[in-house]
């Protein structure tokens, strides 16, 4: 029996991956349709960022900017007619019927109204144009910043554009038109002006229209409403990003298959948080009493309160009785000697560690159980001894305050493979008596 191809696995968790920001590709397969779940989207817990950064990348949102720095120079404006009462000079085109009885009035012959001409940008079109444009910047200049100087392949539709995010920046900030236009947060949008947008003869004004009823539409969340479903549907089969490699988009399947199990033992959801370069946990769940919390980590070391890593230090001095053992401790001490030597790369590790998923579960903010699971996107017999190997590792050798973690808490091991037909089902998920309970699934008991 095959591996689970990449396209199953990416339908089983297309909705959770809308989160993902990480190093990826753009999804070239309809997996969208039908694999949607608007329950599953609720629980994101940026969900209006999350929408923007999809609303940004989408194909119409990267043509418009692409014709902005052009088109920004033509927008339009009324003119209007400042008047001001002047003593002893002139200055614009002197209202006579005013002046004359402001003369009169005032007795004063030095009293001129004057009129001066000048340009209202502050017309419906443009009013909308900013907010518009006050809405994509700052994704593009804050969310989109790491992803755009690691040059990531998901950023397709804003390859080799860096000219364009440098020009939308000069648009948003110095553009001399766009700054003469009041400030977003001074004014409210309506659908009038939208309409007013909507039916501009200028294809600058059309499109910002269209962009801004449809990014209200994202916004509003009516998940009821096939149009909104359909809007969503759409955005998200231009935009969402899978990883690269497949043993990737695997470990995200078990995490969030691991999820789904606890969250009906919890019987209640966890919140996502964006998966992005440099994020902390990626989901966690909180008792409305605050009494208990649970962090989920992926493909990390966790809080800073879990160490797995092993200094040489800590084990100077500490002589194994067993022969086997002290061979060991001189061979990874050589290593480290040679590997500084010859390489000019200090290593102090003795073992070091970076599970797959980690979660952290506490009680009145002290730790009380820790999961470790290791994924191994496999249905080879040695690939999964491999995996049981490094999960026992991991359960052994992790620490809070240089206490053994095995010692002093609850810990739970998870191993997830892709098959497991090889074992038996007397062997799996039992109670063995060792020091943690171990758990083994394959894709088919996550769905």
């Amino acid at each position: 029996m095959s591996k689970t191809s990449n396209k199953e696995l990416a339908e089983l968790i297309a909705t959770q991956m809308a989160n993902y920001f990480k190093e990826g590709e753009i999804n070239s397969e309809n997996i969208i349709k039908n694999n949607l779940d608007f329950k599953g989207i609720e629980s994101f817990q940026d969900l209006e960022i999350i929408l923007k950064i999809h609303f940004v990348l989408s194909e119409e949102v990267v043509s418009f900017l692409e014709k902005l720095p052009e088109r920004v120079r033509r927008i339009k404006t009324e003119s209007e007619h400042d008047e001001k009462i002047r003593r002893g000079q002139v200055r614009g085109r002197i209202d006579w019927k005013k002046t004359l009885n402001q003369q009169n009035r005032n007795k004063d012959s030095s009293i001129f109204v004057c009129k001066n001409p000048s340009k209202n940008y502050d017309v419906p079109e443009n009013l909308v144009l900013k907010k518009l444009l006050s809405i994509i910047y700052p994704v593009l200049d804050k969310e989109l910043k790491k992803p755009i100087e690691k040059d990531y392949k998901w950023l397709c539709n804003l390859k080799g554009q860096e000219n364009l995010i440098n020009h939308l920046k000069n648009i948003y900030q110095k553009n001399v038109h766009i700054n003469r236009i009041m400030k977003p947060e001074k004014y409210q949008i309506t659908n009038r002006n939208i309409s007013i947008c909507e039916s501009s003869r200028k294809e600058l004004y059309q499109e910002t229209a269209k962009l801004m009823n449809r990014y209200n539409k994202l916004m509003e969340g009516k998940y009821t409403k096939d149009e909104y479903r359909d809007l969503i549907e759409e955005l998200l089969n231009q935009t969402l990003i899978l990883p690269g490699e497949t043993h990737k988009l695997f470990e995200l399947y078990a995490l969030f298959g691991i999820l789904k199990k606890r969250k009906i033992e919890l019987g209640q959801k966890f919140e996502l948080k964006k998966i992005e370069l440099g994020s902390e946990e990626i989901a966690f769940f909180k008792e409305k009493n605050g009494n208990r919390e649970i962090k989920v980590y992926h493909d990390s070391t966790g809080s800073k309160r879990i160490n797995l890593f092993i200094n040489l230090k800590d084990i100077e001095g500490k002589n194994p009785q067993n022969e086997v053992l002290k061979k060991y401790k001189e061979a990874v001490t050589t290593y480290s000697k040679l590997n500084e030597e010859l390489l000019e790369n200090k290593n102090s590790s003795f073992y070091s560690g970076r599970p797959d998923i980690l979660i952290e579960e506490y009680k009145n903010k002290k730790l009380e159980k820790v999961v470790i699971g290791e994924v191994k996107y496999t249905d080879n017999k040695s690939t999964f001894r491999k995996g049981l190997k490094e999960l026992v590792e991991y359960l052994y050798f992790s620490r809070e305050n240089n206490k053994y973690l095995l010692d002093e808490k609850k810990m739970e091991g998870i191993l997830i493979v892709d098959k497991k037909d090889y074992l038996g089902n007397d062997k799996i998920n039992k109670d063995k008596g060792y020091p943690f309970k171990l758990k083994i699934y394959d894709t088919e008991d996550l769905k």
